[in-house]
């Protein structure tokens, strides 16, 4: 399971096989059912998941009890609430197993060792804050600049894994959209 998450380490950093054997020993093998919460709204973001199989969902439960998803990840991925854990104030948003799912954590403490130990490591940190800078602004992009029917195109041209994957309801939520209003944009494509 380690192996595709050290080749990533590799292609981002100039780590000698010792210090990456050293940073593995820090990553812990985590099995997810479908449905389980890794994260709660107001817990501090205290792990970093690397997926190996499967799909994680952040989200948030809006007032009005609906849920936007903010951002969706597979495998070879990372996924964490980024400011929370950063900042170590609580979480806004939930992490939440979309799938059953493999995943590889490391702990806060666990990652400031390795950044304080190896500073190669924080390739890996700017890469990872650059995927989610870069995911957060395309989301952000999408929901500004297009309407519905215009992000449901582009998700099918962009990312048609998405939709084989998710459930209408979690497709929805990701869109930004009811699950009504994808019902009807499916009708009509």
């Amino acid at each position: 399971m380690t192996s595709v998450l050290a080749g990533l380490i590799q292609s981002k950093t100039m780590l000698s096989g010792e210090q990456l054997a050293e940073i593995l020993s820090f990553f812990k093998p985590l099995t997810a059912k479908k449905n389980d919460l890794l994260l709660t709204e107001g817990a501090v973001a205290d792990k970093l998941f690397f997926i190996s199989k499967g799909c994680l969902r952040l989200y948030y439960n809006n007032e009005d009890r609906s849920i936007s998803t903010r951002f969706m990840a597979f495998e070879q991925t990372f996924l964490t609430s980024i400011v929370s854990f950063i900042s170590r104030e609580p979480s806004p948003e939930y992490i939440q197993a979309v799938e059953a799912s493999e995943l590889l954590v490391i702990s806060y403490q666990d990652f400031e060792k390795l950044r304080e130990k190896f500073p190669a490591w924080d390739k890996m940190y700017i890469y990872i804050l650059e995927y989610g800078l870069t995911g957060i602004n395309s989301k952000l992009s999408s929901l500004l600049t297009q309407n519905a029917s215009e992000r449901y195109r582009n998700l099918l041209k962009n990312n048609p894994e998405l939709i084989q994957r998710l459930s209408n309801v979690n497709l929805a939520a990701y869109l930004n959209i009811s699950p009504e209003t994808l019902s009807r944009l499916k009708s009509q494509m």
